[in-house]
């Protein structure tokens, strides 16, 4: 029986996102187990996610997850590399995982690998930093399409779409750890990961329109939502625990900025080079969080970027904060194959795996970790339509399904 790990979001969980579940048993077999290491309450991109992560990981494990493992703040919101290495870390050092599958826009995981191990070479290395002292107003994904392009001719292009980019990076992280688990990919169908419409010619559509239609009151988008994990998103609206908005932390954030020196905290992940000066410049024109994140935006910082750093000043996240390995998993929910999963990783996992919020962690770095993460849930707490406990995510038990 193999152990399959997938790193996700679920933001929310969606059609796609069944499909490669389905894709991975018909592949490995239907007593595959399925672990999910999923984003808590902060996403990737800089936003916050449009569900509590406790109703996500409900979701996801109604609709055929075996065990969902939450990828903590600060790493959950971190760049491509970071989130990645993060992941990666937590699935290897379950000690049980022998796949890790990812999505790709691509499908090819030969071409996947070469391309992630070129990346790692001293030669790759070099040309980036030659590229980014000649263009220091580009970002790391344009830096890497001009080194790529001179090898890869028109293929670079292709390569340096949002999912196949996460794909080259868990690659990359598998082979710098030497972990011995076996990459496997599944080609992305349907719309585009960034698209914000509904395209209702395709099947599959991507989590930022089903969102933005959401948000909008458009609930037919919900259709594209597996129906158990659908109802579980409907409730969660109907009792106003979604969708959750980071704009209610706006007067919060902006006073955060306007009563900041011009010297940034010591250290602050993602803020350096000017940026965190620009943040408190731009702090005095915005009116709210995105249009702090528009107004900061330039060639070199990107709305990402900007948006980490944002939630990284607030939060005070350091660089070796982020940089580290990380130091715990929770558990979030879990099935009866979930549970065997655990019992594996009982006598093989080299990480703390929490199951109840109130676990002794010991040593500084997993308190301080902790720390940050507990902080950070409570803060997201404010952005439900309805008044909700800071302490919801410590009071908040895994679910288990039966």
């Amino acid at each position: 029986m193999k152990t399959v790990a997938i790193i996700s979001e679920y933001n929310p969980f969606h059609s796609g996102h069944l499909y490669q579940i389905q894709r991975i048993r018909e592949e490995f077999g239907e007593d595959t187990r399925i672990v999910a290491i999923m984003s808590g309450n902060y996403t990737q991109r800089g936003h916050i996610a449009f569900m509590d992560k406790s109703a996500r990981a409900k979701m996801a494990v109604l609709e055929g997850v075996n065990l969902v493992l939450e990828l903590p703040f600060p790493y959950s919101c971190a760049s491509a590399e970071l989130f990645a290495k993060a992941g990666v870390s937590i699935a290897d050092r379950l000690g049980c995982v022998d796949i890790l599958s990812f999505g790709s826009e691509c499908g090819n995981l030969d071409l996947l690998k070469d391309t992630a191990h070129k990346m790692l070479n001293e030669d790759f290395l070099s040309r980036m930093q030659s590229c980014e002292d000649k263009n220091p107003t580009l970002g790391y994904a344009k830096l890497a399409y001009e080194v790529l392009s001179d090898t890869l001719t028109d293929r670079a292009a292709e390569l340096l779409t949002p999912n196949n980019i996460l794909a080259l990076e868990y690659l990359k992280a598998l082979k710098q750890i030497n972990s011995d688990i076996e990459p496997h990919t599944v080609l992305r169908e349907g719309t585009d990961y960034r698209s914000h419409e509904i395209d209702e010619k395709v099947t599959h559509q991507s989590a930022s329109a089903i969102r933005e239609a959401l948000f909008s009151g458009d609930l037919s988008s919900a259709e594209y939502i597996p129906q158990a994990a659908r109802a579980v998103l409907l409730e969660e609206m109907r009792k106003k625990g979604a969708p959750c908005s980071e704009e209610k932390l706006s007067s919060a954030i902006l006073s955060y900025f306007r009563l900041s020196s011009s010297k940034a905290p010591c250290a602050i992940q993602d803020a350096k080079g000017g940026l965190y000066n620009r943040l408190i410049t731009k702090s005095y024109e915005a009116h709210d969080i995105s249009s702090l994140a528009a107004l900061t935006e330039t060639k070199k910082f990107t709305n990402a970027r900007i948006r980490r750093a944002i939630w990284y000043s607030f939060f005070g996240v350091t660089s070796s904060d982020v940089k580290s390995a990380p130091a715990f998993t929770r558990v979030l929910a879990l099935d009866k194959k979930g549970q065997s999963i655990l019992r594996t990783a009982k006598t093989t996992a080299r990480i703390p795996v929490l199951t109840k919020s109130s676990e002794p962690l010991f040593s500084p770095e997993e308190m301080r970790a902790k720390t940050l993460s507990d902080g950070a849930d409570a803060v997201f707490q404010l952005t439900k339509p309805a008044h909700a406990n800071g302490n919801y995510a410590l009071c908040t038990s895994p679910f288990f399904k039966a």
